[in-house]
């Protein structure tokens, strides 16, 4: 049984009559079946998921786990399951279909959740008319619904759950183009699962079943499940900041967790 220490967040992951759903959950519980391994929730405070894993009270770590290099000191982590990008929520009658960018949103008002890291870049983007902060992104996204706010920058999953479980609002998210000058803003992230340097045979099971998911596309599939539709999150950064860190540029993995890695595709063929 693996136990997953989470925050209990959908459309990531979550507890639905004793079951979990979300699509980061029925990613690792997908693997996990083919290690003849069971899933179990361990639900507390993000803050606490890393130690969780540390100390072997949690397996792994994951609900759109963003890698970071403080992270890939403290855990080892598997390649990405999926690219969480920087997405604009809008009206569907915005003129942007493919992209939007930094320049586009000069004269309009703009939203995101109040202590988010994009709050400072977001005030000083050029020309907006105004940054308005809310307590949480259902008001934020609301205020878009009633036309009381142009764009909203939130976290682009949980908007793409919201916009399939309410297709009346009439919404949808548009990748923001990446900007050098607001790289907090529109960098793209790793999305990933962390779990304890020391096991090592877990590790390599587990990302030996990340690299099936990606050839059986079963990633795709399953975020596309519960809204996560855009292809875009499987789309990577142009820069994997990853290299020099946890991975060499042969992909091996390198830093506190490196080891000689065991494979086991044959448990994925």
């Amino acid at each position: 049984m693996l136990t997953i220490a989470n925050s209990n967040e959908m459309p990531m992951i979550a507890m639905e009559g004793g079951k979990l759903i979300g699509s980061d959950a029925e990613i690792i519980a997908t693997i996990a079946q083919k290690l003849g391994l069971g899933v179990k929730s361990a639900q507390m405070e993000w803050s606490a998921t890393v130690q969780s894993v540390k100390s072997g009270r949690a397996d792994v770590m994951a609900g759109n786990m963003g890698w970071t290099p403080a992270r890939a000191q403290a855990l080892l982590i598997t390649d990405a399951i999926y690219y969480a990008g920087a997405f604009v929520c809008m009206k569907k009658d915005q003129p942007f279909t493919t992209s939007i960018t930094v320049n586009d949103m000069k004269g309009r008002s703009i939203g995101t959740v109040n202590g988010f890291t994009i709050v400072p870049e977001m005030k000083r983007l050029p020309g907006v008319s105004e940054v308005k902060l809310y307590d949480n992104s259902d008001g934020c996204v609301r205020d878009v619904v009633a036309g009381r706010l142009d764009f909203a920058l939130l976290d682009g999953p949980l908007v793409d759950y919201m916009i399939l479980k309410n297709p009346n609002w009439n919404l949808k998210q548009i990748p923001l183009a990446a900007d050098p000058a607001f790289p907090q803003l529109t960098s793209k992230q790793h999305t990933v699962m962390g779990m304890n340097q020391e096991n090592h045979d877990l590790f390599d099971a587990v990302n030996a079943g990340v690299k099936w998911m990606w050839q059986t596309k079963q990633n795709a599939e399953l975020m596309r499940k519960y809204g996560i539709s855009n292809p875009d999150y499987l789309v990577p950064p142009e820069k994997n900041p990853r290299i020099g860190v946890d991975r060499d540029a042969e992909g091996n993995v390198i830093g506190p967790g490196a080891h000689t890695t065991k494979d086991f595709s044959s448990l994925f063929a």
